[in-house]
Parts: structure tokens; sequence; C-alpha cells
């Protein structure tokens, strides 16, 4: 199925109880485990997550969503290669770089996202948790009608 970077906007929706879009990214997740989908997201994402969180909701909250993020998601390696492709690509947002060049040399299909334009250049098309259930559907739907046409 789909190999999918998962942005730190899309992990805060899931993470923060108030957060728009929180709903669509519940469902996304577990298309991710279970579905067949894959959710990646890049170690500084965590780091992102942890210390927002603590600030908004302490420190135990944040540990706490830290471990279940580590069990929900694959962590993508990211290396000198990743840094680089992002320093030597020309993006003027460093870390939008670095999601950016993690999800090509990753082989993601989506980058999951509130920031779309953010990754406008990217090879990787950028969506939102709804946007990407809805194509999730529309390919489930396709598979399951040419299943029962055997």
């Amino acid at each position: 199925m789909s190999r999918l970077l998962i942005d730190t906007n899309i992990l805060l929706d899931l993470a923060a109880p108030d957060r728009p879009g929180k709903t669509d990214v519940e469902q996304l997740i577990r298309l991710c485990n279970g579905g067949g989908d894959m959710a990646m997201v890049c170690p500084m994402s965590l780091k992102d997550v942890y210390y927002i969180m603590s600030k908004a909701y302490g420190e135990p909250t944040a540990r706490s969503w830290i471990e279940k993020l580590t069990k929900l998601v694959v962590i993508a390696p990211v290396s000198a290669e990743e840094c680089l492709k992002a320093l030597y690509d020309g993006e003027t947002d460093y870390e939008d770089g670095i999601v950016r060049a993690t999800a090509e040399l990753e082989d993601a299909r989506f980058i999951i996202t509130r920031d779309k334009a953010a990754y406008r250049d990217s090879h990787v098309r950028a969506v939102d948790a709804g946007e990407y259930l809805a194509i999730a559907s529309r390919r489930d739907e396709v598979l399951k009608r040419r299943m029962l046409a055997r």
C-alpha cells in the first residue's frame, strides 16, 4: 500500500486534545496500523511534539505521547544524505527541507501535512489527513471491485 511521511503538525493534531482535524488523523493512524499503509515520521518531529506537548500539557503527558507515537509510526532514518539534500535543494525552511528530503529518499507516496504549501516543490505529493483518507477510500474501493470481479 502507501508509505506516508507524517509532518509535525499532524502529530500534534493527534496528540493535543483541541487540535483541528484530530478525528481524521486518528482514522489515518488506524489505517496505518492494520490497514496496510505505513506511517513514518522524522525523529525531529518527535522532538518538536515533545517540546510543545510538555509546555502545554506537562512533561508526563509529553513523555506518554512520545511513547505512544513510537508504537504507532516508523521512525524514518535521517542521515547526512537527507540533511545535505535539504540544504542543497534550495528549501527556504531547512526543517521542511529535511521532511521533504526524507519523504523523497524513503520513497513515501504522500507527505501528510496541514502546510501543503511548504512542500509544493517536492516530488512527493502533500495532502492533509482528510484528503488522504478520501484517496485511500477510493483506492480501497477499486481494489475491492477488482477482487470481486475475479
